[in-house]
């Protein structure tokens, strides 16, 4: 990435040299940069944006890695270039996936562009006003958090979060951040113990905020990723097994978990378990930026269009014509808009991304 000026509407826009290639930072017109404040120096600026997008981890070094334990990695290296895991404010990160659970990307885009104009300070700009996302300390002035979230549309949520906030005033302000020291188990002991906070927000929010690389947020994607790309190979014949070039000392250990894995036929909790206990063995110790990549192509595969096409024709099949009591009953049920949005796939940022800020 080249240093450049240019000009946006009389607004002078510098890029810095980030010494990183434009297509891995996924440069285009929905990424916003500012100039340094009267307070910041170029340095400190610099110092800022190479700390959110994790520059010190060459994520192509990791593929050339990842591709001696798995060759199919060398696909991925080019079709999900730039999806790298962010190093993101902890609050804001936290206080995100608490809404992601029975949740979609887009509701949960407009939870938190709520929450943002609600508790959070206003920013003018020449592109228009946005809202900075709140400490716990802003949001903590409000005496009914529960009732405004409610209002806000978080529904059941608002009491996660009015608790949540309740137990992180009463910690040090330091709290969360000191769990970057901790250890995996412990820091996710620690987070499990707010409210809203489950195994996977938990493990999103170590792998995505607190250094934790080894996290392996594991979801019904990531569970059917470890079913169609490894138990076959890691189960099979020795020559699929001999494919994969995998630590002598962990080989038995894999083959072990790739079988107990390969006993369940749909998801579930020990599934889960032991599908991330897997993905943790084959990558340690970025086993979390390799599922990044996983996760992003299996869900490109599942929003493709063509992939659900059969590639034969198939002649229709006459079906007899169903009674009067027949057609009453196949009638399709009504289904509220919240019916639905509960029953959907939970989607959260895995890749890190944060929804846009709030416009007036």
């Amino acid at each position: 990435m080249t240093i450049a000026t240019e000009t946006d509407n009389s607004i002078a826009v510098v890029w810095q040299d980030l010494e990183v290639a434009p297509a891995e930072l996924r440069l285009d017109p929905t990424l916003i940069c500012r100039l340094p404040t009267a307070s910041e120096s170029d340095d400190e600026l610099r110092l800022l944006l190479c700390d959110y997008f994790q520059l010190h981890i060459s994520l192509q070094a990791l593929c050339e890695q990842w591709i001696k334990v798995d060759p199919e990695f060398k696909k991925l290296a080019q079709t999900q270039i730039g999806v790298r895991i962010l190093r993101q404010p902890i609050v804001e990160n936290l206080f995100t996936f608490i809404a992601s659970s029975n949740n979609n990307i887009k509701r949960i885009t407009m939870l938190v562009d709520k929450l943002c104009g609600k508790y959070g300070q206003n920013i003018e700009t020449e592109k228009g006003v946005f809202f900075t996302f709140p400490s716990v300390q802003m949001i903590a002035r409000d005496s009914a958090v529960e009732q405004t979230m409610k209002e806000l549309g978080f529904g059941y949520r608002a009491r996660y979060y009015a608790k949540t906030v309740e137990r992180l005033v009463q910690l040090d302000d330091t709290y969360l951040e000191n769990l970057r020291h901790a250890s995996v188990e412990v820091a996710r002991e620690e987070l499990m113990k707010l409210s809203g906070v489950g195994p996977k927000v938990a493990d999103c929010v170590l792998l995505m905020s607190l250094d934790k690389a080894d996290a392996v947020p594991v979801d019904t994607h990531i569970w059917q990723v470890a079913q169609k790309r490894y138990v076959g190979r890691l189960t099979g014949s020795e020559s699929e097994f001999a494919s994969m070039l995998l630590p002598s000392d962990k080989q038995e250990q894999i083959r072990e978990l790739a079988q107990k894995l390969s006993a369940f036929k749909s998801p579930s909790t020990k599934a889960y378990e032991l599908a991330q206990a897997l993905i943790v063995t084959l990558f340690s110790p970025y086993a979390g930026w390799a599922q990044g990549l996983l996760f992003s192509d299996d869900l490109v595969d599942s929003v493709d269009p063509t992939a659900a096409k059969p590639t034969t024709k198939s002649k229709p099949i006459s079906k007899p014509k169903p009674t009067p009591a027949k057609r009453k009953a196949e009638r399709p049920q009504t289904i509220t808009k919240q019916e639905h949005e509960t029953a959907a796939e939970p989607t959260a940022k895995r890749t890190g991304l944060r929804p846009r800020p709030a416009r007036s």
